[in-house]
């Protein structure tokens, strides 16, 4: 008999700024042999537990934008990320980051590397890592990473990164009225690509200082690249290395990571448009395959292979006898710095599975299981029946 199934589906959420993981217990699942002790020898392994060759881990997940809103800038330039549970709350400048819990929970500097663990073992990861500089106006970017153990040597896989915010603003601006978009320039999708900062002073602008001709500390900030027009596109002149906390007068200086051969003054100075974490409401196949034979690691991002390298360590792969984890280390860390040392994840599982054999073709909108080679298989949608 047929069995059908209607009604709206909803994943599994690691909400932003939880401490939360699925365990998939060794003990519970396991039958241990005659000597009546866990993890020995004699226990009957089985499912995940048993790989001892080639394997694939896949996923269809929903990261959340674990940098939000970043800090407001106290200037007309804020970001346009979108306002939802699913954005990490804004730090202001103005205003100590450690009195905000989002900062106690991630550090603002540690959000730029933060690693939010798919699936975890001893032996084998899978994680989402941001890889931005900054976030102001600048909305998490996640690349992949893929960790294997053999023996004692762990070699990590890593692509670029491959899970982007949109960029440009959308005409019209609605709310977006500052005179600061009027010097602004479309794409060619009709977004404005770059907008109007801060205009240089008539003199005393060469090598890697800029003064600007009014306070621009709230809008620039260190690691922010700076642009000027060249016709209908825009040229980099390097990334800002550091501001001062405040002007002085009317003159405000900027250190550039880069020196300029010749003189910027009176020039109209442009940055990126903010950007929008849209992936929040998308839907990403994930998948890291280790074929034994060959020893070639591999990374698959919707179906697309899009890394691979061969494993340098001796011996074979073979998982120990231990709790699995989804979603987190399986630390359980709190307080302070807490999503770090977990490696949280923060976003919504779809489905998981892990199967035998290194595939290398998927089904990126399910996973569905084929039985014959599936060791592992959550669907974390609810559907009403």
């Amino acid at each position: 008999m047929y069995r059908v199934l209607t009604g709206k589906q909803r994943s599994l959420v690691f909400p932003v700024m939880c401490n939360g993981h699925v365990k998939i217990d060794y003990y519970d699942n396991i039958a241990i042999g005659a000597d009546s002790s866990v993890g020995s020898s004699d226990d009957v392994i089985y499912g995940p537990w048993s790989l001892d060759d080639a394997f694939t881990i896949e996923a269809t997940v929903t990261p959340y934008d674990i940098n939000g809103f970043g800090r407001h800038s106290v200037g007309s330039l804020t970001g346009v990320a979108t306002d939802s549970g699913k954005v990490m709350p804004a730090v202001d400048n103005d205003v100590t980051q450690t009195d905000y819990v989002s900062h106690y929970y991630l550090a603002e500097t540690a959000k730029h590397t933060h690693e939010m663990r798919i699936f975890h073992s001893s032996k084998a990861q899978l994680s989402l890592i941001n890889t931005t500089s900054h976030n102001e106006n600048q909305p998490a970017e996640y690349k992949i990473k893929f960790s294997v153990t053999l023996g004692t040597t762990t070699q990590n896989l890593e692509t670029s990164a491959l899970i982007l915010p949109s960029s440009g603003i959308d005409w019209p601006l609605s709310s977006h009225t500052q005179a600061s978009y009027a010097k602004g320039i479309f794409d060619s999708n009709g977004k404005y690509s770059h907008v109007y900062a801060k205009t240089t002073k008539s003199s005393g602008n060469s090598g890697t200082t800029l003064t600007f001709i009014s306070t621009a500390n709230d809008i620039l900030h260190e690691d922010q690249e700076l642009f000027i027009k060249n016709g209908f596109g825009f040229t980099s002149i390097g990334k800002v290395a550091a501001t001062p906390s405040s002007s002085s007068g009317d003159s405000f200086a900027v250190t550039l990571d880069t020196s300029q051969s010749t003189a910027l003054n009176s020039t109209d100075l442009y940055i990126k448009a903010p950007m929008n974490p849209s992936y929040v409401d998308g839907l990403f196949h994930i998948a890291a395959t280790y074929d034994s034979a060959s020893k070639v690691m591999a990374i698959y991002f919707n179906n697309s292979e899009v890394a691979s390298a061969t494993h340098s360590g001796s011996g074979t792969f073979a998982m120990d006898k231990e709790d699995l984890f989804l979603g987190a280390n399986g630390s359980g860390a709190t307080g302070q710095n807490s999503a770090t040392t977990n490696k949280q994840f923060m976003g919504e599982f779809h489905e998981f599975a892990m199967s035998r054999g290194a595939r290398n073709k998927f089904n990126v909108n399910n996973l569905t299981p084929r039985f014959a080679d599936t060791v592992l298989y959550f669907r974390f949608e609810e559907i009403d029946q």
